[in-house]
């Protein structure tokens, strides 16, 4: 199998592979999982695999043909991308009631058509219900593909007419081969910006380029101070609230605090984050896991019922308390 394919991306695509050489690929497919995962490029490339005069062996498109110098060019007329306008969240009725129009949805070029949806959670109630005629009567040769890392929200008979397919995290050690190879880190930082990007590969590139790394040790820094009492919640949360939005500081106290259960869990050394080492050791499990519901909890909440600065407050204070043996 080509290099062009992600390495976690292997078993789904011989999958669908096998699916379509059988004639039995479905005409929806649902693609779910964290972003940053490589759900995008997947579709993508399925969409060019379907659109190929002349596919490789592997499935893969051969990027020589007519059909793949009109999807090099992004003129493709098979292959439309609904997403929300600029400047907006949603993906409106409107854009849906076009896409799925009797003259949208007949094939065109050849002999597929590729409609990808991204993310499909954007479309409201409306807007998913203008898809769903479309999914229960589907039209010969037209695959469309909904992409999503919160495919919860979708509503349930938009997912139950779709072939849904789960993409999972890379395991640790070859995500850390993935970022080396293809992202300029000095030795160590892969498993660190890893972390940072809660596992998702992808998402890397955006933090070197911001340079979350010097950002994040500033922060680490603050907390161990707190953890030891030598700084105060109070004006260290202000602080924070002034650079960050809450939900990137939850993320980032997540993270931490799963390092330091990790750490403990397996006696192992706190290579990623090396200032929690000493945290870790006398880490309480129950109460960490305690804090962690506490922060999935606020993580869930809508920002607009919060009080960023209470809400930061509370965790860190536990934090301390936690750090100290105090329940």
């Amino acid at each position: 199998m080509t290099t062009d394919l992600l390495p976690w991306h292997l078993d789904t695509w011989d999958y669908l592979q096998q699916t379509l050489h059988q004639g039995r690929l479905p005409h929806a497919l649902l693609l779910s999982g964290t972003q940053g995962v490589g759900k995008a490029g997947f579709a993508r490339q399925l969409a060019a695999s379907l659109l190929c005069e002349q596919p490789q062996t592997t499935g893969l498109a051969c990027g020589k043909c007519r059909q793949c110098l009109l999807l090099a060019a992004g003129n493709h007329p098979d292959l439309r991308m609904l997403v929300p306008e600029e400047g907006k969240t949603q993906i409106g009725i409107g854009a849906v009631r076009e896409l799925v129009a009797g003259n949208a949805l007949s094939v065109g070029e050849g002999a597929h058509r590729v409609f990808i949806i991204d993310p499909a959670d954007a479309m409201g109630r409306a807007a998913a219900n203008a898809l769903l005629k479309t999914l229960e009567e589907p039209i010969q040769g037209t695959l469309i593909i909904l992409l999503s890392a919160k495919a919860d929200r979708l509503p349930i008979t938009l997912r139950s007419r779709c072939q849904c397919l789960r993409f999972s995290l890379p395991v640790e050690q070859d995500a850390v081969v993935w970022v080396e190879s293809n992202v300029q880190v000095l030795p160590g930082q892969a498993v660190q910006l890893l972390r940072l990007a809660n596992g998702a590969p992808l998402r890397v590139p955006a933090l070197v380029e911001n340079g979350e790394l010097e950002r994040h040790s500033r922060l680490l820094e603050d907390f161990v101070a707190i953890t030891a009492r030598q700084a105060s919640v109070v004006p260290v949360s202000e602080a924070w609230l002034k650079g960050y939005e809450l939900s990137s500081l939850l993320r980032y106290l997540d993270s931490w605090m799963m390092a330091m259960i990790r750490q403990k869990m397996t006696c192992q050394s706190e290579d990623a984050f090396p200032p929690l080492q000493t945290l870790s050791e006398q880490l309480d499990l129950k109460l960490a896991y305690q804090l962690l519901d506490k922060l999935h909890d606020i993580q869930r909440m809508s920002i607009n019922n919060l009080n960023p600065q209470l809400a930061l407050e509370s965790i860190l204070l536990e934090c301390s308390r936690i750090a100290n043996g105090e329940s």
